[in-house]
């Protein structure tokens, strides 16, 4: 087992591996990276009742004055940067040195008066740490970066060693005894990762490109690998700590091929500017380093970037405020689902979500050298119901009639205002085109809802004729109380069994009564409140001789007499005549 020489070892690497004992130790740790000094702070841990704050020094011998001198700068440095801005409940010296009695009674003196603990954490209790954590003293002062190349390369066999011809149970139990080993092997030697790994069925190509990265853990990196025709290999790498991209970082260099002037340019220009994701870009992997660099050789592909999106913790809530005439506010939008970047090579930002029906998602581009912009884009409203969605159809129709867009804080204040939308671009939209033929539409399936218990859903318009959609649009008129006028060229209709006189004039009118019966894309939905009522103002036989002999049961045609005309009215199932 590899041990460490604390004298011999160069003092940067020395910083470095302590910095890595402490973050390990206390996973939510954070190693400060300083800007413009470390305000005294080296590794901090967040704790109810305040951080713990950890300054790591480099000496394995007695302190020199001068050593002794920069302890001490690095404590007023604390207590005049730090200490006031940040809760702390403890700093501690960290030191490979184990201090005398002099040097305790020294640092006691020197820390004395601030209503914090302070520590000297010296080299028996770091020796007691690294010996817990052998695979960090073999990666910083052995070989644990062969090792652990050796052991990813093993991974990738997949499952070579399992025992063929074994009954089914055997085998079951092999695999998963190859999975386990496999990942046990590289936990037990990689100090800053864990791994999951998995043998799944199906074919890496049809699975969503961001579907394990949708996990209640942070993830650093996840591999897939076809093993064959119907199975692949699924490999993630979950960090120990929040450091750990920092301590071990996992980089790849790809070369991007995109025509100038193309979409896929300015989607890649939007990265580096906002942070705004792109996809299925062609490119090649040049080089890959970190700790899965056997996984993936240089080659080329099709690539999809994102950023990753700052927590979400401390964030308000949001909305999106559309302002009309007077910039008063005739529209709002809860906005979830909310992501924020910020770009790669510039000071733009870009934030997404959607609405809570989760049809409209807004991309806002802000910040950049033009003025801030907004992208919206629909998703299919299939299989939803109609209250759910209008809030976001109607905001999208009447885009033409915005003075601007706003996000905000939900009831407090603007974090950004677009102005008036390029009418150019919204006037004849075809989003807009879209969205306000489906007002239409959502408001005749609200008028059908309020007259059934059965679920009423967004039918696929696809699947609906030009007539049945004429139909629904027609009824929701009925439904709101309207009549129509209409004409007709004949009916045909069967004589009950009841005893009736028939008509004797040589035209009448005729009053019939039939259910609603509503068809959505071949769903039926009755309407039981409610009842279709045609008068046909002027019928007459289209054979008197036929109607006048008709027995019960005979169906006896009927045409238009002195006039087509017909009216149509829904009414209530217990509104009397019409």
């Amino acid at each position: 087992m590899t041990t460490v020489n604390w004298e011999r070892e160069p003092g940067e690497k020395v910083e470095e591996f302590v910095a890595a004992l402490l973050l390990l130790k206390h996973p939510h740790g954070n190693r400060i990276t300083p800007s413009r000094g470390d305000r005294g702070v080296d590794v901090r841990v967040w704790s109810p009742d305040g951080y713990d704050i950890y300054q790591v020094k480099r000496y394995s011998r007695a302190l020199t004055a001068k050593q002794a001198t920069s302890v001490e700068d690095s404590w007023d440095t604390f207590t005049a940067e730090t200490l006031p801005v940040l809760p702390v409940r403890s700093w501690t010296l960290v030191t490979p040195w184990e201090p005398t009695n002099e040097r305790l009674d020294w640092l006691e003196q020197l820390t004395a008066g601030h209503g914090i603990r302070t520590h000297w954490m010296g080299g028996i209790t770091l020796d007691g740490l690294a010996a817990g954590n052998p695979a960090l003293v073999e990666y910083y002062f052995g070989d644990g970066g062969q090792r652990l190349a050796r052991l990813m390369a093993d991974a990738l066999q997949g499952g070579r060693d399992v025992p063929q011809g074994a009954p089914g149970e055997d085998l079951l139990q092999a695999v998963i005894a190859r999975q386990r080993s496999l990942a046990t092997a590289l936990n037990e030697v990689d100090p800053f990762y864990r791994y999951e790994v998995q043998i799944r069925s199906g074919r890496v190509r049809e699975q969503a490109w961001d579907g394990d990265l949708h996990s209640p853990v942070p993830v650093a990196w996840v591999h897939y690998r076809q093993l064959d025709a119907d199975s692949y290999l699924l490999m993630r790498l979950l960090p120990r700590c929040a450091e750990s991209l920092r301590l071990r970082p996992i980089t790849a260099s790809v070369h991007l091929e995109v025509p100038v002037g193309s979409p896929e340019q300015q989607a890649i220009e939007d990265w580096l500017r906002y942070g705004a994701p792109f996809h299925d870009v062609p490119g090649t992997v040049t080089s890959v380093t970190g700790p899965p660099g056997l996984l993936t050789s240089p080659g080329s592909g099709r690539f999809s970037f994102m950023l990753t999106t700052e927590p979400d913790a401390d964030r308000p809530d949001l909305e999106i405020r559309f302002l009309s005439a007077g910039d008063t506010v005739a529209h709002t939008l809860d906005l979830i689902d909310v992501g924020v970047a910020q770009g790669a090579d510039g000071p733009g930002v870009w934030l997404s979500g959607t609405d809570r029906s989760g049809v409209l998602e807004f991309r806002f581009l802000l910040n950049g050298p033009d003025r801030d912009r907004v992208r919206l884009t629909m998703s299919s409203l299939v299989g939803r119901t109609p209250a759910e969605v209008l809030p976001a159809v109607r905001l999208v129709a009447d885009l033409p009639n915005a003075t601007g867009l706003v996000v905000a804080v939900r009831g407090g204040r603007p974090l950004s205002s677009l102005g008036r939308p390029d009418e150019s671009e919204v006037r004849d939209a075809p989003l807009v085109a879209m969205a306000r033929w489906t007002l239409t539409l959502l408001d005749a399936l609200l008028a059908v809802q309020a007259h059934t218990f059965q679920r009423v859903t967004i039918p696929d318009m696809d699947e609906s004729t030009p007539q049945q959609i004429g139909e629904l649009t027609q009824l929701a008129r009925l439904l709101r109380g309207e009549k129509v006028r209409t004409t007709w060229s004949e009916i045909t209709m069967t004589r009950g069994a009841c005893g009736d006189p028939l008509p004797t004039d040589p035209e009448f009118g005729l009053l019939l009564t039939s259910q609603v019966l509503v068809n959505l894309a071949g769903r039926q939905i009755l309407l039981d409140d409610v009842q279709r009522r045609v008068l046909y103002h002027h019928a007459r036989p289209a054979d008197p001789r036929a109607l006048s002999s008709a027995r019960p049961g005979d169906s006896v045609r009927l045409v238009p007499g002195s006039s087509a005309e017909a009216t149509i009215a829904v009414v209530p199932v217990d509104g009397g005549p019409g």
